[in-house]
C-alpha cells in the first residue's frame, strides 16, 4: 500500500496539501499587512515544518482507521510499527525533530531558533511530557518516523537527511517561563507573535478559510458618509491626522465619536468595542447600512455570544454562512464590533493566548464607553492597553466621560502620556456658532423617584431610566393602575425574542422625526452609544458618569431653548435610596454615590453645558475623591493579581471576565406556552448532523430562553424546583418556575426570592 502521509480525515488531505495551504495563507498575511512586526523567514519555516511530526506510524493508522470507518471497510491498511507498545506522542512533539539546525545556524541567532523550535513544538495545547515519555518521545523518532523521511520531499524543505532529538530537553522549559528569557521583551514578543500568528495560519488553512481579508479605507467612507454634514468636524479631523497614535479622547455625547473613531483605524484592521449587545449590534448595522457608513457587508463582523444568531436574523434567506461565521470567530475581518472580553482574555495568558495577542499586535482597537465597565473589567481592561502596546498594537479610547482614576491606574502600569499616548488638552464639544451646545438643564430631587411627576409632565417622549429591574417593574405597576397609556419597559429580563422586539421599538420610538407619544422605562441597557432622543428624563442617580450617560438619551443631538428643566434626576436623602444603593453596600459603589450626589446636588436648576458635564466626572472619579472607595482597591487589587500572570497556569475557562455571570433558562410559564416546539427542537438537536441546520435550530430555541445572575439560579436551584432538558453531553437548559410576560418579563416569586434581587442589567 502506498501511503501518502495524511494530515487529516476531511478530503483525505494530505500533510502537503495542508501544508500548501498554511503557505497560500501566509503569502495572503504578508500582502495585506507587510507591516507586521514579525520576523517573516522564521514564521515561513514554521508553517513548513509544524506537522511533519504527523509522519508517524501511529497518527496514520489512526487517521486510516477513522476513513475506514466512515466508509465502513476497511479499504485502508494499517502501516506496520515498531512502536505499538507506546502511547502516541502528539505530533506537534515530533516536528521540531525535521529542522536542520546546522543549516539553521547559518541565518539566525541562538535564539531565534529557540523560538522556531517552542512555537512548531507547542503549536497545540498537548500533555506535559515526563521523563518515561520523553524517551518514548526519542524511540518514535529513532524507530518509527525515521523510517519515512526518504519517502517525504517538499519544495524549501527538500530531502531531509537526519533527524535530531537533542531538542526536547530544552521544550521543557518555556520561553515565557523560563528565568533566562521572560524578562526579555523583545525574545518574549516575538514569540508571541509567531506563535500566535502561526496558530491563526493553521486555523485558516484546516478551516479553508482566509487568515485576513483586505480591509477597506474606513476614512475614506466615513468622509463620504458625512459629505452632506459639511464633512469632518474638529474631533473626526482630529483622529484622521493622528492615526498612527494611540488616543485617549472625550468627547460630547452625538458629536460623531464613531466616525471619527473608523477614520482613525483608516485602511488598517481595527476592532471596535462595546459595553453592551443592543449598542453593538447598532454600530455593526449603521457600519453596513448603505445609507450611513456603507462598507461592505465582507468586510465587517460582529463578534459577542450570540454572533451567530445576529446573523441569522439579518439573513434575507434566514440561512447562516458558516464562512462569514468562521471568518468572524477567527478575528480574520478587517472591522471587528465586539465585545471587550472576546479580545482580551490574552491577560490570563492560558494555552493558546498567543493567537489573539499577535492579532492586536498590528490592530488598531477602539474602546468606547471605558466608564461603563465594572472595576474589575476596568483593571483587566487596562492591563491589556499595556499588553497590545508591548507588541505594538494601537489602542484609542474614546468617551462621552473619561475618569481621572483610570489614567491614574494606566500610568502606574507604565503607558505614558506623549510617550505611548495621546490626549487633548481639552474635550471636543458639540457646538453652536463657536459655543458649547446646552442641551441639559437639571432639577434635583432629593426623594425617590416620583411617578406623579412623570405623569404630570405634558411633554410626548418621555424617558424614565433606573438602576435595577425590580425597581423598573415597580414603576411600570404603578403607572399601569393609575391607567396611563402607552408604558413600554424595557431590561435585560426578557426572552430575546421580546427583548429584540423591545430594542427595535425602543430605538424607533426613540427617533427624532417620530411621533411618538408615551413612556420609555428602562434600566442602563440604554446608557452605551444607543441612538435615541427622548424629550425628558426622569432618573435614579447611579453615578456622576452613568448620570451623563443617560442624560445623552435626552436632547441627544439638539439644542435647548426653553427654561424647564429635561434632566429629573432623584438623589434620595438620609432614609430614602435609590434603587442599587444602601447603606450596608448595594450595586453601585457608596462612595462613589455620595461623591457623585454631592456633586449633583450643585447644580440644581442649573442649565449644564458639555464642559461642566466633564468636569464633574472629573471631579467624582479623582484619586484624591476615591481612594477610599472599594471601586479603587478592587482595580488596584485586580492589577496587582493579573498584571505579571505566570504564562499557561490558567485555563483557559478559568477566569472570567463577565463580573455577573448567568444562567441561561426558561421561565416556566414560556415553556408551558410552546411545550410541544421547544420540545421537538431540543430533539433535533440531538439527532441532526447538519452543522447550519442545527445552529438554526439552537438559534430558534435560544429566542425562548433569558439570562439569568447566578446568584438568582443558585437560590432557586435550593428549592429544588428547576427542570433540567439536555440538549447534549455539554449543555443543558433549564426551565425555572418564576412569573413572565411580555410586558414585564421575568419576575421571581416571593417564596423564591431570598436573595438581592437589586440587580444592575
Amino acid at each position: 500500500m502506498e501511503n501518502k502521509f495524511l494530515a487529516k480525515t476531511y478530503k483525505k488531505e494530505t500533510i502537503i496539501e495542508h501544508t500548501r495551504k498554511l503557505v497560500d495563507n501566509f503569502y495572503l498575511l504578508k500582502k495585506i499587512y507587510p507591516k507586521i512586526d514579525v520576523n517573516w523567514e522564521l514564521l515561513y519555516l514554521a508553517c513548513l515544518y509544524h506537522d511533519l511530526g504527523k509522519m508517524n506510524s501511529k497518527f496514520q493508522n489512526k487517521i486510516m482507521n477513522k476513513l475506514n470507518e466512515e466508509i465502513g471497510e476497511k479499504r485502508f491498511e494499517d502501516i506496520k510499527s515498531e512502536i505499538e507498545d507506546i502511547e502516541e506522542i502528539p505530533h506537534g512533539y515530533i516536528s521540531p525533530a525535521f529542522l536542520n539546525i546546522e543549516k539553521l545556524k547559518e541565518k539566525f541567532s541562538n535564539e531565534e531558533i529557540r523560538i522556531l523550535k517552542e512555537i512548531i513544538y507547542y503549536h497545540h495545547n498537548r500533555e506535559k511530557l515526563n521523563e518515561n515519555r520523553m524517551r518514548d518521545l526519542i524511540k518514535v523518532v529513532e524507530k518509527d518516523v525515521k523510517k519515512y523521511i526518504n519517502d517525504f520531499e517538499f519544495y524549501d524543505i527538500g530531502k531531509i537527511e537526519k533527524l535530531d532529538t537533542s531538542y526536547i530537553i530544552e521544550m521543557q522549559t518555556r520561553i515565557l517561563n523560563s528565568d533566562k528569557y521572560k524578562k526579555n521583551e523583545e525574545i518574549c514578543k516575538n514569540l508571541i507573535i509567531l506563535k500566535g500568528l502561526l496558530n491563526k495560519i493553521d486555523f485558516a488553512a484546516s478551516s479553508e478559510t482566509k487568515v485576513e481579508i483586505e480591509p477597506s479605507d474606513m476614512c475614506m467612507l466615513v468622509k463620504k458618509s458625512l459629505e452632506q454634514y459639511n464633512g469632518f468636524n474638529k474631533l473626526q479631523l482630529y483622529m484622521e491626522e493622528n492615526n498612527d497614535k494611540n488616543l485617549i479622547i472625550t468627547a460630547s455625547t452625538g458629536i460623531g465619536k464613531t466616525e471619527g473613531a473608523l477614520a482613525w483605524i483608516g485602511k488598517e484592521k481595527g476592532f471596535f468595542t462595546l459595553p453592551l449587545k443592543v449598542s453593538i449590534n447598532a454600530i455593526y448595522d449603521r457600519i453596513i447600512d448603505e445609507k450611513k457608513i456603507g462598507c461592505k457587508k465582507e468586510k465587517v463582523a460582529l463578534l459577542h455570544s450570540d454572533t451567530a444568531s445576529e446573523y441569522l436574523k439579518r439573513d434575507l434567506k434566514n440561512e447562516l454562512d458558516e464562512r462569514y461565521l468562521n471568518h468572524t470567530k477567527q478575528l480574520s475581518m478587517p472591522i471587528t464590533v465586539c465585545t471587550v472580553d472576546q479580545l482580551i482574555s490574552f491577560i490570563f495568558k492560558y494555552e493558546g493566548f498567543e493567537l489573539k495577542q499577535a492579532t492586536l499586535s498590528y490592530s488598531k482597537i477602539v474602546i468606547d464607553e471605558i466608564q461603563m465597565y465594572s472595576s474589575s473589567l476596568v483593571a483587566y481592561l487596562l492591563i491589556a492597553i499595556k499588553e497590545i502596546v508591548k507588541v505594538g498594537g494601537k489602542f484609542c479610547i474614546v468617551t462621552a466621560t473619561f475618569p481621572p482614576i483610570f489614567e491614574y491606574f494606566l500610568n502606574m502600569l507604565g503607558v505614558k502620556e506623549n510617550k505611548h499616548y495621546l490626549k487633548p488638552k481639552e474635550p471636543f464639544l458639540k457646538e453652536i456658532d463657536g459655543s458649547p451646545m446646552l442641551r441639559h438643564k437639571i432639577k434635583v430631587y432629593e426623594t425617590e423617584l416620583d411617578i406623579e411627576k412623570i405623569i404630570k409632565d405634558k411633554r410626548k417622549k418621555k424617558l424614565v431610566i433606573v438602576n435595577t429591574i425590580k425597581k423598573a417593574q415597580e414603576i411600570y405597576d404603578k403607572l399601569k393602575e393609575k391607567n396611563i397609556n402607552n408604558v413600554n419597559l424595557f431590561h435585560a429580563r426578557f426572552i430575546k425574542e421580546d427583548r429584540s422586539k423591545k430594542e427595535r421599538d425602543i430605538f424607533e420610538h426613540g427617533k427624532l422625526d417620530n411621533g411618538f407619544e408615551g413612556i420609555w422605562i428602562t434600566t442602563q441597557v440604554v446608557e452605551a452609544s444607543i441612538d435615541i432622543d427622548f424629550d425628558v428624563l426622569f432618573t435614579e442617580l447611579s453615578d456622576i458618569s452613568g448620570l451623563l450617560q443617560r442624560m445623552g438619551r435626552a436632547y441627544r443631538n439638539r439644542p435647548l431653548y426653553t427654561n424647564e428643566a429635561n434632566i429629573n434626576v432623584f438623589v434620595g436623602n438620609e432614609n430614602i435610596f435609590p434603587s442599587g444603593v444602601s447603606k450596608k453596600g448595594g450595586i453601585i459603589d457608596r462612595t462613589i454615590f455620595n461623591e457623585s450626589r454631592k456633586c449633583i446636588l450643585k447644580y440644581d436648576n442649573v442649565e449644564l453645558n458639555e464642559f461642566e458635564k466633564m468636569k464633574m466626572v472629573e471631579e467624582v472619579y479623582s484619586v484624591k475623591s476615591l481612594k477610599k472607595s472599594d471601586y479603587y482597591k478592587e482595580i488596584k487589587n485586580t492589577i496587582s493579581a493579573f498584571r505579571n500572570v505566570e504564562a499557561y497556569d490558567l485555563k483557559k475557562n478559568e477566569q472570567k471576565l463577565r463580573d455577573i455571570l448567568s444562567v441561561t433558562v426558561i421561565p416556566e410559564q414560556v415553556y408551558k406556552d410552546n411545550e410541544k416546539e421547544i420540545n421537538l427542537k431540543i430533539e433535533k438537536l440531538q439527532t441532526l448532523k447538519n452543522r447550519e441546520e442545527k445552529l438554526k435550530i439552537k438559534d430558534e430555541l435560544m429566542q425562548k430562553t433569558v439570562s439569568i445572575s447566578e446568584t438568582s439560579f443558585k437560590n432557586i436551584v435550593k428549592k429544588d424546583v428547576v427542570i433540567k432538558k439536555e440538549i447534549n453531553k455539554f449543555e443543558e437548559l433549564y426551565i425555572i418556575p418564576c412569573d413572565y410576560s411580555i410586558e414585564k418579563g421575568v419576575e421571581f416569586r416571593k417564596d423564591l426570592s431570598e436573595f438581592n434581587e437589586e440587580q444592575f442589567l
